[in-house]
């Protein structure tokens, strides 16, 4: 244990995009929102808090970790993140844009997910495995619970 840069710079990654939610904030929003319950929210929530503080402070599982499959898939999750923040603000900010992608439904949920999943699998670790499935139960919820709001 003990305060990983690495982590901290891959949760910021991560964290990072969510600020042009502000910056830029949606068009088209419906009014009344609402997510799947508060159950999946506090799982949402302390999911989310558990794979940052985790990253940050397990030292020994991502600092000096060398490049690999595991990394090399959670930075192409968090470059086709990025891609898919690009998209909404080029869009004109549109909220729909926000949940749905060639089809796809939810990616912005889902891709964040899978980076943190695979970023476990990289650091060997089963604490931010267990986090990431917390955080996954959550924010999948809340958010296919928007999108069905929303089609």
């Amino acid at each position: 244990m003990g305060f990983s840069l690495t982590g901290l710079f891959v949760a910021i990654s991560l964290l990072a995009p969510n600020l042009l939610m502000i910056i830029f904030p949606p068009i088209n929003m419906p009014t009344e929102l609402a997510d799947a319950g508060v159950i999946f929210t506090v799982l949402e929530r302390v999911g989310q808090v558990a794979c940052v503080v985790l990253l940050v402070i397990l030292k020994n599982n991502f600092s000096n970790r060398s490049i690999d499959i595991w990394f090399i898939s959670a930075a192409f999750c968090i470059v086709a993140y990025y891609s898919l923040w690009v998209r909404y603000v080029v869009a004109g900010r549109d909220f729909s844009t926000l949940f749905s992608f060639m089809s796809i439904p939810i990616p912005m949920a889902i891709l964040p997910i899978i980076a943190f999943a695979l970023l476990s699998m990289w650091g060997k670790s089963i604490w931010l495995g267990l986090a990431s499935t917390i955080f996954a139960v959550g924010h999948i919820a809340n958010s296919w619970y928007t999108y069905n709001l929303i089609k």
